[in-house]
């Protein structure tokens, strides 16, 4: 195993992954193969406590809405689904959360940010 510990789109024989994609926060190595691989144990985590002007409140409006519904309607792609669901704690996005359900969605001035720290 080669510890290049580097992320997808910094290898140029991998394909270019979109900036909001969960696979960006993870480094890839590469096997004596030369097959790549991520290191899948980097998880994001916020505070508990976080400051209530960084978040809104998105209530589900229906039932069997996948996370990737509600990122778009938040921030107009699907692929922040991942933030949706770290900032709420949710460990099963199989599950779709119930009508009513109150889901803390990062405001989007923040969205930036948050990834360029899980970039370092």
């Amino acid at each position: 195993m080669t510890d290049n510990s580097q992320k997808q789109n910094d290898i140029n024989e991998l394909p270019t992954l979109d900036q909001f994609r969960y696979e960006n926060i993870f480094n890839v190595y590469q096997n004596t193969a030369d097959q790549y691989f991520y290191n899948i144990l980097r998880k994001v985590n916020f505070p508990q406590d976080i400051d209530e002007t960084v978040y809104s409140i998105y209530r589900v409006p229906s039932n069997n809405l996948p996370y990737t519904f509600i990122s778009y309607k938040v921030y107009g792609t699907i692929y922040l689904w991942w933030l949706i669901c770290s900032i709420n704690r949710i460990t099963n996005p199989v599950f779709y959360p119930a009508a009513g359900t109150q889901l803390k969605i990062l405001k989007p001035e923040y969205v930036r940010s948050v990834l360029q720290n899980l970039q370092q």
